[in-house]
C-alpha cells in the first residue's frame, strides 16, 4: 500500500519531530492508514475486532491531536488504481485457493481417521402411549 519507494525518496531531507512540535499547524491525514491501523491493532479478548474500532480510534487520535492544538486536515484516497485492483484480486485467488487446499486436506483427514473407528449404533426408539 501507498506510494511505492516513497520513504526512500524522503529520507534525506525527512526527520522525526514529536507531535508536539506540531501545535498551532495543519497536518495531513492519511485517513486510510489510519482506518487500517485502527481494525488491525484494536482486538478483544478473543482476537476478534473491535466494534466500530475505526470510528474509536479516529475519535481518540482527532481528541489528542485538537489537545495538543495541532489541526488534521484529512486525506481520503481515490478510486483504487486498476493495478491494485489487479493484485489485490490476485492476493484473493490465492487465499481462496490455499483455504480450499486446506479444507480438502481435513477432510481427507476426516475421513482416513474415521474409518478407524466402527460406526455407532442406532439409539434405540421409544414411543409413548
Amino acid at each position: 500500500m501507498g506510494v511505492h519507494g516513497l520513504w526512500e525518496l524522503l529520507a534525506p531531507v525527512g526527520r522525526r519531530v514529536s507531535v508536539e512540535t506540531l501545535a498551532g499547524k495543519r497536518v495531513a491525514v492519511d485517513a486510510s492508514i489510519w482506518m487500517v491501523q485502527f481494525m488491525r491493532a484494536m482486538r478483544d479478548d478473543s482476537g476478534e475486532m473491535v466494534r466500530d474500532a475505526h470510528l474509536l480510534g479516529f475519535l481518540r487520535r482527532i481528541c489528542k491531536l485538537l489537545f495538543l492544538r495541532v489541526r488534521p486536515v484529512f486525506v481520503f484516497d481515490g478510486a483504487t488504481p486498476a493495478l491494485k485492483r489487479r493484485t489485490l484480486a490476485a492476493r484473493r485467488r490465492h487465499r481462496d485457493a490455499a483455504q480450499a487446499k486446506v479444507r480438502k486436506t481435513a477432510e481427507k483427514l476426516l475421513l482416513s481417521h474415521a474409518s478407524l473407528f466402527p460406526p455407532l449404533p442406532a439409539p434405540p426408539l421409544f414411543f409413548s402411549a
